[in-house]
């Protein structure tokens, strides 16, 4: 059923002839008479009478006039739904990465997108690594994954935080600042220490060997452990080194735990990956929220003196 047939119907019915009708739809009263003859003969019936009074309803026309109003009504609805939808005011926005990727930059992203768009649905979905994340957003399954650069795919990336990594461990003794570098002090303290690292097959890029070889330190053997919380809780209890990024290194220096800085940065890029296809606005909102926001993750984390264990238990 042709909708502007309605729409005819309705306005000769509202303005009480078909000539006023036609003006008001600015259109030409043939047009607007054809319009009105295609719906009666699609529906088997006559609308409309001509009398000296002017234009009537039939029983017919009565019986249609209320149910052609609703539809045009939600026909509007419907065009004021895409409308905000493809303006960004509302749909649904799905994303992936592991929790290490995500941690530094998803709480602080995902909030500033919320005061601009708080009627679009955000899900945040966890991954075991960069590799699983872009599949995920490959496959249609996700909108956006969290990934570390360089990323091989042919996913559209948005690089969205530079960050640093630290040493965090328990029982170095450190109590200076260290704003740049592990002092010389600290090799025999990770000598001999066992090396945290993740599973090597999701995880190729291990910091960890980064670490050791700058330092020049042995480590007394591995441990395979994939989430960051739990290698910092093995750093707290036992002689092992965790090398995580600055925001968990933050999260552990308060906690307690020493944390110092390579002698050569070790950094990564993280970005943000979608489908170039996928337009949709709240994805083309977000990636141009992270392009004007890119935080910098990358300052020394001083490390300022603070109380000895024994303090520390006694308050």
């Amino acid at each position: 059923m042709d909708l502007r047939g309605l729409e005819a119907v309705i306005a000769v019915e509202e303005h009480g002839s078909f000539s006023a009708a036609a003006q008001a739809l600015f259109i030409s009263q043939p047009a607007l008479t054809r319009r009105v003859a295609l719906l009666e003969r699609e529906l088997d019936a006559r609308l409309f009478l001509r009398t000296q009074r002017g234009v009537l309803l039939t029983d017919a026309g009565r019986a249609l006039i209320g149910p052609a109003r609703r539809a045009l009504r939600e026909t509007s609805s419907i065009r004021d739904a895409l409308t905000s939808v493809r303006d960004g005011l509302h749909g649904s926005l799905s994303i992936v990465g592991t929790a290490s990727l995500s941690r530094g930059i998803l709480g602080f992203l995902i909030s500033q997108f919320h005061e601009i768009l708080p009627d679009v649905e955000i899900r945040v979905v966890p991954s075991d690594s960069s590799s699983a994340a872009t599949a995920a957003v490959e496959s249609g399954e996700n909108d956006i994954a969290v990934v570390e650069l360089p990323l091989h795919s042919t996913l559209k990336v948005v690089p969205v935080l530079d960050e640093e990594f630290y040493a965090v461990f328990a029982g170095g003794g450190i109590t200076g600042t260290v704003d740049t570098s592990i002092p010389l002090a600290t090799k025999p303290m990770l000598d001999g220490r066992t090396m945290l690292h993740r599973p090597l097959r999701e995880y190729p890029k291990q910091r960890g060997n980064e670490l050791w070889m700058q330092v020049g330190a042995n480590p007394s053997g591995h441990l395979d452990i994939a989430e960051c919380d739990l290698q910092l809780a093995v750093s707290r209890f036992g002689r092992a080194v965790a090398v995580v990024p600055r925001t968990l290194a933050l999260e552990a220096r308060a906690t307690g735990l020493d944390v110092a800085a390579p002698p050569q940065p070790i950094r990564r890029t993280v970005g943000l990956a979608s489908l170039r296809s996928n337009t949709s606005p709240p994805v083309t909102a977000l990636l141009d929220l992270a392009r004007r926001i890119r935080p910098n993750a990358s300052d020394p984390i001083a490390l300022t003196s603070r109380p000895t264990r024994r303090q520390r238990s006694v308050s």
